[in-house]
């Protein structure tokens, strides 16, 4: 059994953070909180030490400010044929995270990792132990156009008895991160290198089982990592898939004679450990989401001679499958944010948030015999919002709701409450088949509601026609292939083998323009009469 304890690291840590501001009151002030929460900060995929991103791999994601997330993740791994054909590994996984945004660019997390490893078929029969360690974890990362960059510090300590601190023994890891959008989903990296010295917390492995060493998951090498993380969100769900890759370095302690120290042994082979996962989750609501994985790990496998020696390399052995659930929960909000900052003590107070006013704005549409008009398409132009059109309903009508009109926020210390309204008049315009369309000009926007006055659409008018044919002079024959130009509105036809043409045309007054190659062209009036045809005669001569 090995445990340690890190909660005198944890309280001073967030102690230092809650009793600083984070930032000067101006600073404060001018970071007003927005209307809405963003999305990635209400509906974030939460990983292992309750910060953002997979199992083994970090986003480049910190908490919102002024916000807890608490996770719980529980599995179950095997593994076969680690120290002998027939043994088997079967762990019990128990990790339990609090995480804390002590700013939108900097969080801080406490993870406890408990695991229970029951080896059966060894040369001793059944074997079992557990094994508890704490996990410090500091993030920071930062947006940089569409792309966020970050690096995350790790501190493991791992102690010999329970409860007590291995100062010898402290590790630690430093990561680079970045995440950058990938389609509809989120791509992380990360790549880093670990100052392992957890070999330290035994003082004679020599003394232990086999299994024991397999199970106590301390390392007597440093290593290089490097892993990615692929988050796909699907509505209030996500799904994910991850690898990783840590490569061990250096030897084990020498005895000070040239050998290799009583207990530890060098790594023949197998110098990787390779992690490919898939993982996937729900969001039950803005607090609570759970979550499941699955992971394969392929760990440096142990020599026959290593086990015949009773002396195996102590690195990390993990199960070769291993699946789990998980549950996490989010508190805070950002009244509490505020007061994080620091900014409820200064003279200034916290800065107000501001909220939305909106406002329903709603009418009718009628043909000018006052019945409704039908699926006619309703626009809404405002100077600042850019609203979708509606369409009208059985009876006419339409209702733009929720259109933001201005904004509103409460009296803070140094400054009063505010009440504006941004859009101080609107325009609707409709559009249908067979009407001319229509407007109306609203002066004054009011809130919950604007009604807009009966919008009447006029008919439009039905078309007439022109017909004629075109013959050439002396002779009387038809003219093929001539061109007849209508203005306004620029309307063309050709002439037949038999000189006819005709143009459907609203009703009005138009200019006829007649031409063909080798004619003097040819111009009159004519007038379309609504649902009228006028027939024209038209001679060209040389």
């Amino acid at each position: 059994m090995r445990w340690g304890l890190a909660f005198v690291v944890l309280s001073c840590a967030a102690g230092s953070a809650l009793a600083q501001p984070t930032a000067s009151a101006d600073s404060v002030s001018a970071s007003v909180a927005p209307v809405a929460p963003a999305e990635d900060e209400s509906h974030q995929e939460i990983g292992y030490g309750a910060l953002p991103g997979g199992i083994s791999v970090p986003d480049a994601e910190t908490l919102p400010q002024g916000a807890f997330q608490l996770i719980t993740l529980d599995g179950y791994g095997y593994r076969k044929g680690a120290l002998a054909p027939a043994e088997t590994l079967g762990r019990a996984l128990g990790s339990i995270a609090l995480a804390y945004g002590v700013h939108d660019l900097f969080s801080v997390a406490l993870s406890f990792d408990g695991r229970y490893d029951r080896h059966k078929n060894t040369a001793l029969g059944t074997d079992d132990g557990y094994v508890g360690d704490p996990h410090l974890i500091g993030r920071f990362a930062k947006a940089s156009g569409t792309t966020r960059f970050g690096a995350q510090l790790g501190v493991w300590v791992p102690g010999k008895d329970a409860p007590s601190i291995a100062g010898s023994a402290i590790s630690v890891d430093l990561r680079l991160l970045a995440s950058l959008p990938a389609g509809p989903g989120i791509l992380s990296f990360e790549v880093g290198y670990r100052l392992d010295n957890s070999a330290s917390s035994v003082d004679h492995p020599e003394l232990l089982s086999l299994a024991d060493r397999v199970s106590l998951g301390v390392s007597d090498f440093n290593a290089v990592f490097g892993g990615a993380h692929l988050a796909v969100p699907i509505g209030k769900a996500w799904v994910g898939a991850e690898a990783s890759l840590d490569a061990y370095l250096g030897d084990p302690p020498s005895d000070g004679m040239g050998g290799v120290k009583v207990g530890h042994a060098a790594l023949t082979d197998g110098k990787l450990t390779f992690r490919g996962g898939v993982s996937g989750g729900y969001h039950i609501n803005d607090m609570f989401s759970v979550l499941a994985y699955a992971q394969m790990a392929k760990s440096p496998y142990i020599t026959i001679a290593q086990t015949m020696d009773n002396n195996i390399p102590l690195v990390p052995y993990e199960p070769v499958v291993t699946i789990g659930l998980g549950l996490s929960a989010q508190f805070g909000n950002s009244k509490n944010q505020a007061q994080f900052k620091g900014c409820a003590f200064t003279p200034e107070g916290c800065p107000a948030v501001e909220t939305p006013i909106v406002a329903d704005i709603s009418g009718s549409v009628t043909d000018d015999s006052d019945k409704p008009v039908v699926g006619a398409k309703v626009a809404l132009k405002l100077a600042n919002v850019t609203v979708d059109p509606v369409a009208t309903d059985s009876e006419g009508k339409y209702v733009f709701k929720g259109a933001r009109i201005g904004t509103q926020a409460e009296a803070t210390k140094s400054k009063p409450a505010v009440h504006r309204i941004d859009e101080t008049n609107a325009t609707i315009s409709v559009e249908v088949d067979g009407k001319k369309p229509g407007t109306a000009t609203i002066a004054k926007l009011e809130e919950p509601s604007t009604s807009v006055p009966v919008i009447k659409l006029e008919a439009l008018l039905p078309p007439g026609q022109l017909r004629g044919v075109v013959h050439q002079l002396p002779s009387g024959k038809a003219v093929e292939k001539a061109t007849v130009t209508v203005s306004p509105g620029n309307a063309k036809a050709e002439t037949g083998n038999d000189g006819t043409f005709s143009i459907d045309l609203a009703p009005g007054t138009y200019k006829i323009t007649v031409k063909s190659p080798g004619f003097a062209s040819q111009d009159l009036d004519v007038t379309i009469e609504t649902n009228g045809v006028a027939i024209k005669n038209i001679d060209l001569h040389k």
